[in-house]
């Protein structure tokens, strides 16, 4: 009896990560660029089953606590942050992330560092290899190329998911070789982009003053596999 009920409890566990993994790497290679304003977590979670990208506007200005930090320098932020021992900042991004967590989601990791490379540096695109990852810009602002998955065969071969291929030449040529999109990320917006797409993000040279990224990768029991 307890073998048949393991066995039971097991095949339900697998059909559950199977589901929900089948959905998450369902591949969509429709370059459209899906766009909201404070969504409820209905909404969201919609939006997530598309699997195509996502600007989820002005949503860090919505966060309380951390939005205090928008337009600040990455000096003024890292000072804040440590200053503040009772303001948990790290806390208070993973609750309002809570809306977007993937299914058994345990934790996220947080980064907030400034954007590096610009437009005079070579486009490597790298292929998303996270199942659910959000960026966003918490001062000035960024850039992001976007190409779907069918483009993969252009900007092979990839070395841990970034692009050995150079693909400014292709991304100026004419006609179009690549099919891509470019979206401006200002501050406060947040980008959503799907496993399986690949994205470049740059800061343009002539944008004076930080381009600071937030990013967050959830982290779920949904990634083992």
């Amino acid at each position: 009896m307890y073998k048949y009920l393991a066995a039971l409890v097991l095949l339900f566990i697998i059909f559950f990560f199977y589901v929900h993994i089948t959905k998450i790497t369902t591949v969509i290679n429709q370059l459209d660029i899906l766009q909201v304003h404070d969504p409820d977590p209905e909404l969201a979670y919609e939006l997530l089953g598309h699997n195509q990208p996502i600007v989820f506007q002005r949503e860090l200005e919505f966060w309380k606590d951390f939005n205090k930090l928008l337009d600040q320098p990455l000096e003024n932020i890292k000072v804040q942050i440590t200053s503040q021992p009772e303001m948990n900042y790290s806390t208070s991004i993973k609750m309002n992330l809570e809306p977007y967590n993937l299914p058994l989601s345990y934790d996220w990791l947080i980064d907030i560092r400034s954007v590096v490379l610009d437009d005079t540096n070579g486009i490597f695109f790298i292929k998303q290899s996270n199942y659910l990852q959000m960026l966003g810009c918490v001062s000035g602002q960024f850039r992001i190329i976007i190409a779907p998955p069918d483009q993969s065969g252009k900007l092979e071969p990839f070395n841990n998911y970034v692009s050995s291929n150079d693909a400014t030449k292709m991304l100026d040529a004419q006609p179009m070789e690549l099919n891509y999109i470019e979206i401006i990320v200002r501050k406060g917006n947040l980008v959503y982009i799907p496993w399986g797409w690949h994205y470049f993000i740059y800061r343009p040279i002539t944008h004076n003053g930080d381009s600071i990224i937030l990013d967050c990768l959830n982290k779920s029991a949904i990634n083992i596999f």
